[in-house]
Parts: structure tokens; sequence; C-alpha cells
């Protein structure tokens, strides 16, 4: 976990799924302010800049949000990958999803198969609601986007967690809770999000009755309202050259220390 004086982090969570490689481990954190964990984000995963492919099934965007109905609006895909802390309606998804199914669906390519070392999927709200959670189903690929696996399904916080104003940012870190690395081989990543709100605060999962992700009914009603999506990053294992820089500045701030004392 976490821990800093300007933010509460909440319980790491192992959810059900069948991951593609290791055990797919969540860690939630919230930020008292819609910026707080803005340091916490990425600028150079592996799919910074990258507009996403919406898959069938995608609701597009509340209609109160600027990007409705064009993606490719600052406030639409963009979004998700910009390294930036977003605020206000940007990243707002659609409201109303029937039970169990989500209302986004999003595909990245990450160029060749990559190694995973953690996922990141940060979210929030101006107005400190149930918008601030975040629901996720991930999926991976190995073969070029010719089949999926389940990653695993990843629900920021326990279903009943309400949210009345203390927290405006969410973070959840996804890693391999055995160690190394969260999936190794992965060509694409499809992103599929879902409803969090009952619209008073409440977090509920998507799901009437028995959760098939996790086996559990958590005896809510479906929500309704859809978080704000600010920022998705996929980090990958530091090339080989990145790791020999920093090798190498070490070994000679080591030589330096060693100089300065004789």
């Amino acid at each position: 976990m976490k821990i800093a004086t300007w933010f509460l982090a909440a319980a790491a969570t192992t959810f059900l799924g069948m991951p593609a490689w290791g055990a797919p481990t969540a860690v939630t954190t919230h930020g008292p302010a819609n910026t707080s964990l803005a340091a916490l984000i990425s600028t150079n995963d592996l799919i910074a800049g990258q507009i996403g492919v919406e898959l069938a099934g995608d609701m597009g965007w509340h209609p109160a949000n600027p990007a409705a109905p064009n993606s490719l609006l600052p406030e639409g895909l963009p979004t998700f990958t910009d390294g930036v802390n977003n605020t206000g309606l940007y990243g707002l998804l659609n409201d109303l999803p029937a039970a169990g199914t989500p209302v986004k669906r999003v595909q990245y390519t990450l160029g060749g198969a990559k190694t995973i070392n953690e996922i990141q999927i940060l979210t929030g709200n101006n107005g400190k609601d149930g918008r601030v959670f975040s629901t996720t189903v991930i999926s991976t690929s190995t073969n070029g986007g010719g089949s999926f696996s389940t990653l695993g399904y990843f629900q920021s916080d326990l279903s009943g967690t309400i949210n009345t104003g203390q927290w405006g940012s969410t973070l959840v870190e996804i890693t391999n809770g055995g160690g190394g690395p969260l999936a190794s081989g992965v060509t694409n990543v499809i992103f599929d999000f879902y409803a969090v709100d009952n619209t008073q605060g409440e977090l509920r999962d998507p799901f009437v009755g028995v959760n098939p992700f996790t086996g559990i009914d958590d005896g809510f009603n479906a929500p309704i309202a859809s978080p704000l999506v600010w920022e998705i990053d996929v980090i990958g294992v530091p090339e080989p050259a990145t790791g020999l820089l920093a090798a190498t500045a070490l070994i000679g701030l080591i030589a330096q220390r060693h100089r300065r004392r004789r």
C-alpha cells in the first residue's frame, strides 16, 4: 500500500478472473481532491498518446461530455492516454447501461509483443460522488488481437462503499501479486468499463444477482451512473538500455562518494 499524508489508501484486494499470467492484484488509492493523485500517473507508458479503438457495444459518452458524439475530441478518447490528470467533464462515460453490460469498450495495440509490469486506472469527479469509483474488466491478446483472455475483474472498492464528498479521485494499480511481470507477450489490451453508482454515492457491482467474475451477489440493484476516466496507463518493463543507464549512473554515484571519502 502507498501511504502519504494527503490521501487515504484503501486495502489491497485480489479479484477473481482468468488472468493471462501471474496473479493480478489491485490496490486502490483515494485522493481528497480531483488532482491529488496526479503525480502517480505515467506519461511514457505503452499506450501513451494512443487513440484507442471503440469496440462493438460501446455506448459512447455521457451527453454532458463535450466529446459526445465525437470520441476524438480532447474530452473523449485522448483523455485516457494523455498523461494528464484531467478534471471537469473529461472522460465522462455514458449512463444507464443494461445490467452486466459495459458502457465503454476500448482496445489498444501495443506495437508488438510487450511485457506489462502494471496497469493503472485513474477516475474522479469534481463533485466528489460515486462517479470517482471504477469497475473494469481487462482482457489481453498475445496473437495480434486474434483472441483474448480475461486478465481480471477490478472493482476499485467493495460494493456498498459510499463517497459523500470525502474523495475526489481514485487510482487503481494492478500488478502481479506474486511478483514479476503482470503479463508477457501481450500485443493488444481491451478495457471494458462499467457503471458504478446508484446516483447516491454508493458503489455497486454491475450485475444483478451473482457476479460471474467474483461469484458473489452484492445484494444491490445494478448501478446506473458511470465514472469519469481520466487516465489509463499500461506500464511496461524498462528497456535494457534504460536499465543499463540507471546502473551506470548508480555506479558513478557510488564511485563519486568513495572518492569524496578518500
